[in-house]
């Protein structure tokens, strides 16, 4: 697949090394080279990636773990190291003391009374209660050292893909979403489209404020690089960014997709066997997938009106992408039922263009079992018959059969 991805994501002063990564629906593994230190490394991942690490995937490559400790700093009120000191607070215009007796009571003893809270604004001695926790931390020993790379599974980081459809033109942009509550610079990085299930989940914790962020076409005199689709594996694909990517926390869109497609206006019609005089079709547009196309959501345009939006999965190359889009008030077959015997119907459907274009029209309808079907141009399925046909401008078809209700 080529893919046109700007390059105007540049490297930050003073962030880390590029990480190589892996982002999945959901998900991503994250692998960043290391200098160890011999025999013990101590990781500080912060608060947000570690809660969002999926547990059991940790992993520190070129060396032999001999152990790891996980330490999680306890949370406290930052009131915990004022007790059995005096504070002050404001009050009816002068300020007053009081010790704090609990700090997880907030209770205090004023004037040889004990409150729950003090009124008016509280001053602290001094603000080393206040200072900032310690993050968890994970220590690994192990034997020897030197390079090695530090892997794990992140829910922090996914994306997913949106398309637009317009006469015929296929774009897409792929959003990451960055959770981490940091900036991160990506090396080679790769997205995964398919189904990959993932049991277990990271802590539970509260979802940044998506705050979104356009990467614009690149300026004509700046170098433009492409990505392609580099191959499938045990039924995914995966698509590869041309060059390293700057992820604010948030979202980041790119530019993923732009090919022409053929796509033609379709009428389906899916229905059990009804003696009803008129049958409404559903509505939608048809195409071949041009290459392997990540699963995603389409917004179709046609002749500059937007029509609605459609699920797509993902599609390998040269299979039909259907998307449907509800009903078309033109969109009727008429039909009259013979019945000439109790269990003998003859049955004839007409269907009509009233369009100014072309309708691939799909019909399904299910039988009663058992049953015996006679008709001609009909592809007789076990369910009962499937008919597909074209109509131009203005067109109609009509079609008969005979269906016969079989004893039980």
């Amino acid at each position: 697949m080529r893919i046109k991805l700007s390059l105007l994501a540049m490297m930050l002063f003073g962030m880390a090394q590029a990480q190589e990564t892996v982002i999945y629906r959901g998900f991503a593994e994250l692998r960043q080279l290391q200098t160890l230190p011999q025999n013990e490394w101590t990781w500080e991942p912060g608060e947000t990636l570690f809660q969002s690490l999926v547990p059991g995937t940790l992993r520190l490559i070129g060396v032999t773990e001999q152990s790891r400790r996980v330490q999680v700093a306890a949370q406290q009120s930052p009131l915990a190291a004022y007790v059995g000191k005096e504070v002050q607070f404001y009050w009816e215009g002068q300020w007053r003391k009081a010790t704090l007796v609990s700090a997880e009571r907030n209770l205090y003893l004023y004037e040889g009374r004990y409150l729950v809270g003090l009124p008016g604004t509280v001053a602290y001695p001094d603000p080393g209660g206040f200072s900032a926790v310690t993050g968890p931390k994970v220590i690994f020993r192990y034997q020897g050292g030197g390079s090695g790379t530090l892997a794990y599974l992140t829910r922090g980081l996914t994306w997913n893909l949106r398309y637009t459809l317009e006469d015929g033109e296929l774009t897409g942009w792929a959003t990451l979403t960055n959770g981490l509550g940091r900036t991160v610079r990506l090396g080679r990085t790769d997205l995964v489209a398919g189904s990959v299930p993932l049991l277990e989940g990271g802590f539970s914790v509260p979802a940044p404020r998506p705050e979104t962020r356009m990467l614009q076409a690149a300026p004509a005199a700046a170098e433009v690089a492409d990505a392609e689709f580099v191959g499938e594996a045990a039924g995914t694909y995966r698509y590869r960014l041309p060059e390293e990517v700057t992820l604010e926390p948030g979202l980041t869109e790119l530019p993923f997709i732009r090919t022409r497609v053929q796509p033609v206006y379709l009428w389906r019609l899916q229905t059990g066997f009804s003696t009803e005089r008129e049958l409404a079709f559903v509505r939608g547009f048809r195409f071949a997938a041009p290459e392997n196309l990540a699963a995603g959501v389409v917004s179709v345009r046609e002749q500059g009106v937007f029509v609605g939006q459609a699920a797509t999965g993902d599609t390998a190359k040269g299979n039909q992408v259907n998307l449907m889009l509800g009903p078309d008030p033109e969109g009727r077959a008429t039909r009259q039922v013979e019945q000439q015997a109790r269990n003998r119907f003859r049955v004839t459907t007409r269907v009509q263009n009233p369009k100014s274009y072309a309708v691939e029209v799909e019909i399904q309808e299910f039988m009663p079992q058992p049953f015996t079907l006679e008709g001609e141009g009909l592809e007789r399925i076990p369910e009962g018959y499937r008919l597909r046909f074209t109509l131009a401008p203005n067109q109609s078809r009509s079609y008969t059969y005979t269906l016969i209700l079989q004893q039980r």
